[in-house]
Protein backbone atom coordinates (compact mmCIF):
# COMPACT_ATOMS: atom_id res chain seq x y z
CA UNK A 1 0.00 0.00 0.00
CA UNK A 2 2.82 2.48 0.97
CA UNK A 3 5.04 1.66 -2.19
CA UNK A 4 1.73 2.35 -4.38
CA UNK A 5 1.17 5.48 -2.83
CA UNK A 6 4.86 6.93 -2.87
CA UNK A 7 4.30 5.65 -6.45
CA UNK A 8 1.63 8.03 -7.85
CA UNK A 9 3.29 10.79 -5.57
CA UNK A 10 6.43 10.13 -7.66
CA UNK A 11 4.32 10.39 -11.00
CA UNK A 12 2.69 13.41 -10.12
CA UNK A 13 5.66 15.27 -9.09
CA UNK A 14 7.19 14.72 -12.34
CA UNK A 15 4.31 15.47 -14.16
CA UNK A 16 2.80 18.49 -12.13
CA UNK A 17 6.47 20.55 -11.30
CA UNK A 18 8.02 20.68 -15.09
CA UNK A 19 3.96 22.14 -16.02
CA UNK A 20 3.48 24.53 -13.07
CA UNK A 21 7.21 26.10 -13.62
CA UNK A 22 6.56 26.24 -17.56
CA UNK A 23 3.13 27.85 -17.23
CA UNK A 24 3.81 30.40 -14.67
CA UNK A 25 7.39 31.69 -15.65
CA UNK A 26 5.74 34.93 -15.58
CA UNK A 27 5.45 34.35 -11.61
CA UNK A 28 9.15 32.81 -11.88
CA UNK A 29 10.97 35.50 -13.09
CA UNK A 30 8.83 38.57 -11.01
CA UNK A 31 9.54 36.20 -7.82
CA UNK A 32 13.54 35.59 -8.95
CA UNK A 33 13.73 39.61 -9.86
CA UNK A 34 12.45 40.11 -6.38
CA UNK A 35 14.84 37.93 -4.11
CA UNK A 36 17.75 37.38 -6.30
CA UNK A 37 17.90 40.67 -8.52
CA UNK A 38 18.51 38.71 -11.67
CA UNK A 39 15.28 39.31 -13.78
CA UNK A 40 14.64 41.84 -16.34
CA UNK A 41 11.78 43.69 -14.14
CA UNK A 42 14.79 44.16 -11.32
CA UNK A 43 17.16 45.80 -13.81
CA UNK A 44 14.48 47.41 -15.76
CA UNK A 45 13.13 49.00 -11.96
CA UNK A 46 17.09 49.99 -10.90
CA UNK A 47 17.30 51.89 -14.29
CA UNK A 48 14.38 53.96 -13.41
CA UNK A 49 15.57 54.73 -10.04
CA UNK A 50 18.81 56.01 -11.25
CA UNK A 51 17.14 58.04 -14.05
CA UNK A 52 14.87 59.31 -11.61
CA UNK A 53 17.22 60.23 -9.20
CA UNK A 54 20.01 61.76 -11.91
CA UNK A 55 20.66 65.37 -12.32
CA UNK A 56 19.36 66.63 -15.72
CA UNK A 57 21.51 66.84 -18.54
CA UNK A 58 22.84 70.21 -20.39
CA UNK A 59 20.78 70.98 -22.70
CA UNK A 60 17.57 68.74 -22.00
CA UNK A 61 14.00 69.55 -21.13
CA UNK A 62 13.77 71.44 -17.26
CA UNK A 63 11.08 70.98 -15.52
CA UNK A 64 9.14 69.27 -18.53
CA UNK A 65 9.19 72.54 -19.83
CA UNK A 66 10.11 72.96 -23.79
CA UNK A 67 12.94 75.14 -23.46
CA UNK A 68 16.16 73.57 -24.02
CA UNK A 69 19.88 75.29 -22.78
CA UNK A 70 22.33 75.86 -25.69
CA UNK A 71 25.07 73.59 -25.89
CA UNK A 72 28.95 75.20 -26.08
CA UNK A 73 30.60 73.23 -28.53
CA UNK A 74 34.25 73.78 -28.23
CA UNK A 75 36.02 74.94 -31.22
CA UNK A 76 37.65 72.68 -33.32
CA UNK A 77 41.71 72.88 -33.60
CA UNK A 78 41.74 73.98 -37.32
CA UNK A 79 40.09 76.94 -35.90
CA UNK A 80 36.76 78.48 -37.99
CA UNK A 81 36.53 77.84 -41.57
CA UNK A 82 38.08 79.67 -44.20
CA UNK A 83 35.51 79.76 -46.92
CA UNK A 84 37.39 82.62 -48.90
CA UNK A 85 41.00 81.79 -48.54
CA UNK A 86 41.67 85.46 -48.84
CA UNK A 87 40.77 85.59 -44.73
CA UNK A 88 43.18 83.97 -43.68
CA UNK A 89 46.61 84.58 -46.80
CA UNK A 90 46.46 88.26 -45.87
CA UNK A 91 49.09 90.61 -43.71
CA UNK A 92 46.55 92.46 -41.84
CA UNK A 93 46.08 90.43 -38.81
CA UNK A 94 47.43 90.78 -35.03
CA UNK A 95 48.88 88.18 -32.41
CA UNK A 96 45.18 88.78 -30.95
CA UNK A 97 43.87 87.79 -34.03
CA UNK A 98 45.62 84.86 -34.56
CA UNK A 99 44.96 83.58 -31.05
CA UNK A 100 41.50 84.41 -31.05
CA UNK A 101 40.45 82.73 -34.46
CA UNK A 102 42.42 79.60 -33.54
CA UNK A 103 41.72 78.17 -30.33
CA UNK A 104 45.53 76.10 -30.53
CA UNK A 105 48.30 77.98 -31.27
CA UNK A 106 52.06 77.07 -31.55
CA UNK A 107 54.16 80.28 -30.29
CA UNK A 108 57.63 79.26 -29.66
CA UNK A 109 59.24 79.97 -33.30
CA UNK A 110 61.32 82.72 -32.98
CA UNK A 111 63.07 83.34 -36.23
CA UNK A 112 66.29 85.69 -36.42
CA UNK A 113 64.33 89.45 -35.72
CA UNK A 114 60.75 87.47 -36.27
CA UNK A 115 57.97 85.68 -33.57
CA UNK A 116 55.98 82.68 -35.75
CA UNK A 117 52.24 81.45 -34.64
CA UNK A 118 51.63 78.47 -36.09
CA UNK A 119 48.11 76.94 -36.26
CA UNK A 120 45.91 73.99 -38.44
CA UNK A 121 44.31 74.87 -41.46
CA UNK A 122 41.36 73.17 -42.96
CA UNK A 123 39.82 75.85 -45.11
CA UNK A 124 36.87 73.83 -45.63
CA UNK A 125 35.46 70.44 -47.71
CA UNK A 126 35.91 71.14 -51.29
CA UNK A 127 38.47 69.42 -53.64
CA UNK A 128 40.12 73.23 -53.56
CA UNK A 129 40.33 73.82 -50.20
CA UNK A 130 43.38 73.73 -48.01
CA UNK A 131 44.65 71.44 -45.09
CA UNK A 132 47.65 71.56 -43.50
CA UNK A 133 49.84 73.69 -40.90
CA UNK A 134 49.91 77.64 -41.23
CA UNK A 135 51.95 80.15 -39.55
CA UNK A 136 52.48 83.97 -39.30
CA UNK A 137 55.59 85.64 -38.62
CA UNK A 138 55.43 89.20 -36.58
CA UNK A 139 57.96 91.90 -36.62
CA UNK A 140 58.76 93.60 -33.17
CA UNK A 141 55.81 96.34 -34.94
CA UNK A 142 53.77 92.94 -34.60
CA UNK A 143 53.13 93.22 -37.99
CA UNK A 144 52.82 90.60 -40.32
CA UNK A 145 56.43 89.73 -42.21
CA UNK A 146 56.07 86.37 -43.44
CA UNK A 147 53.31 83.68 -44.05
CA UNK A 148 54.39 80.11 -44.74
CA UNK A 149 51.64 77.34 -45.64
CA UNK A 150 52.75 73.49 -46.00
CA UNK A 151 49.84 71.18 -47.01
CA UNK A 152 47.57 69.57 -49.52
CA UNK A 153 44.86 70.24 -51.63
CA UNK A 154 42.85 68.35 -54.15
CA UNK A 155 42.77 71.37 -56.82
CA UNK A 156 45.05 74.01 -56.74
CA UNK A 157 43.63 76.45 -59.42
CA UNK A 158 41.70 78.62 -56.57
CA UNK A 159 45.34 79.44 -54.81
CA UNK A 160 47.14 80.00 -57.37
CA UNK A 161 44.05 82.48 -58.39
CA UNK A 162 44.45 84.04 -54.93
CA UNK A 163 48.17 84.48 -54.91
CA UNK A 164 48.31 85.26 -58.90
CA UNK A 165 45.94 88.34 -58.57
CA UNK A 166 46.43 89.81 -54.95
CA UNK A 167 50.29 89.19 -55.05
CA UNK A 168 51.31 89.11 -58.28
CA UNK A 169 53.01 85.67 -58.32
CA UNK A 170 53.73 84.74 -61.83
CA UNK A 171 54.27 81.32 -62.90
CA UNK A 172 58.23 80.19 -63.59
CA UNK A 173 59.79 77.69 -66.36
CA UNK A 174 61.14 74.61 -64.69
CA UNK A 175 63.76 71.39 -65.35
CA UNK A 176 61.26 69.35 -63.05
CA UNK A 177 58.21 68.34 -64.95
CA UNK A 178 56.46 67.49 -61.75
CA UNK A 179 56.65 70.89 -60.38
CA UNK A 180 54.86 73.70 -60.99
CA UNK A 181 56.65 76.74 -59.56
CA UNK A 182 54.86 80.32 -58.79
CA UNK A 183 57.37 83.51 -57.71
CA UNK A 184 57.37 87.31 -57.09
CA UNK A 185 60.56 88.19 -57.68
CA UNK A 186 62.57 91.95 -57.43
CA UNK A 187 65.52 92.75 -58.95
CA UNK A 188 65.78 89.20 -60.76
CA UNK A 189 65.50 87.58 -57.32
CA UNK A 190 62.61 85.85 -55.59
CA UNK A 191 60.81 87.21 -52.86
CA UNK A 192 57.98 84.86 -52.56
CA UNK A 193 56.98 81.47 -54.23
CA UNK A 194 54.32 78.78 -54.35
CA UNK A 195 55.09 75.10 -55.02
CA UNK A 196 52.68 72.56 -56.41
CA UNK A 197 53.71 68.48 -56.58
CA UNK A 198 50.94 65.80 -57.41
CA UNK A 199 51.49 63.65 -54.07
CA UNK A 200 53.83 60.32 -54.53
CA UNK A 201 50.51 58.65 -53.39
CA UNK A 202 47.06 59.17 -55.33
CA UNK A 203 44.33 57.35 -53.78
CA UNK A 204 40.04 57.35 -54.98
CA UNK A 205 39.03 57.98 -51.33
CA UNK A 206 41.78 61.14 -50.90
CA UNK A 207 40.38 63.08 -53.07
CA UNK A 208 41.38 66.45 -51.19
CA UNK A 209 44.88 65.10 -51.17
CA UNK A 210 45.99 65.18 -54.52
CA UNK A 211 48.72 67.76 -54.58
CA UNK A 212 51.65 68.82 -51.79
CA UNK A 213 51.67 73.28 -51.31
CA UNK A 214 54.52 74.79 -50.31
CA UNK A 215 53.86 78.94 -50.01
CA UNK A 216 56.35 80.99 -48.55
CA UNK A 217 55.34 84.80 -48.55
CA UNK A 218 56.62 87.81 -47.90
CA UNK A 219 55.21 91.79 -47.27
CA UNK A 220 54.50 93.47 -49.94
Amino acid sequence: MFKRFFFLFVMMAAVGVPYLVTSSSDWWNALSARYLGGGTDGKAAAAAGSKAGAPPQAGSPQGGGAKTDTVMRPLPVEGFGAQDLGQVLQFDGTPAWVMARWPRVTAGLAELDLQGYRVALVSGTADDDLAGSLTYYFDKSQRIARISFHGTTGDPRKLISLVSSRYHFVQQQTDDPSLSLFQVKWNGKPLSELRIRPARMLRADQPRSRYEVDLAMKRP
